[in-house]
């Protein structure tokens, strides 16, 4: 008996930036996925854009991404990351493929009926169940509010190319790719009045931490609900 045809492969790609001045990413333990993975960059070594647009905005601004990555080291950065996530793709999506040939074998031993209900409940699961691979990304600068931003923005864009585009990966996987900025508040945008330039004093810095905890929790229940 030939097997089902296999149902669409799905994969959720999310980017997180962080300041490691602000402590680490505080993550579910558990993910439905069939293959999770989480893949883990410290980007402190990178330079920093010039100090007269660090003060004026954060990573949203386009014009502070355009002078940060016009450096041949945050280049090479990038592209290095891009590849390590397709990896991971590619090693999730063998997994997948060996436990399918597996699950295979074991209904291709039952009796005709049997292999009927079998092949119909994997492929109900494989419909209804969670993504087949779920990929965080996580990026750590020093204040999460500049580099990592900058980074995980065009790092966003260049998974969007892939997605939409024509070769292999856009047309075997469904992909959704999501971005959190942990240490920028919901209401900044990219560029900053000229108040906000200054250093926050310390209760600016509670309430500062005070909102990125509420965004953990909100991104935590986020998952919780895609579950």
């Amino acid at each position: 008996m030939a097997s089902p045809p296999s149902s669409p492969r799905s994969i959720r790609v999310t980017l997180i930036s962080y300041g490691h001045a602000n402590g680490p990413i505080v993550q579910q333990q558990n993910s439905p996925a069939r293959y999770h993975k989480t893949l883990a960059y410290n980007i402190r070594h990178l330079p920093n854009p010039p100090r007269h647009l660090r003060v004026k905005a954060t990573g949203l601004s386009r014009r502070l991404q355009k002078e940060f990555l016009q450096n041949d080291d945050v280049e090479a950065f990038l592209a290095k990351v891009q590849g390590e996530i397709l990896n991971a793709v590619k090693e999730g999506d063998d997994q997948r493929s060996a436990h399918t040939e597996e699950q295979d074998e074991n209904i291709q031993g039952e009796p005709e009926e049997a292999q009927q209900r079998s092949a119909h409940s994997s492929e109900h699961i494989a419909l209804e169940g969670a993504e087949d691979i779920d990929l965080v990304v996580t990026i750590c600068c020093e204040e999460g509010r500049h580099r990592s931003v900058a980074f995980v923005e065009e790092l966003a864009r260049r998974l969007a190319v892939l997605k939409d585009g024509d070769d292999d990966f856009s047309q075997h996987w469904q992909s959704t790719i999501k971005v959190m900025h942990r240490d920028i508040g919901d209401g900044e945008e990219g560029e900053q009045s000229l108040g906000q330039n200054k250093r926050p004093n310390k209760a600016q810095a509670k309430n500062r931490q005070r909102e990125r905890r509420e965004k953990e929790n909100r991104y935590n229940s986020q998952l919780g609900d895609d579950e």
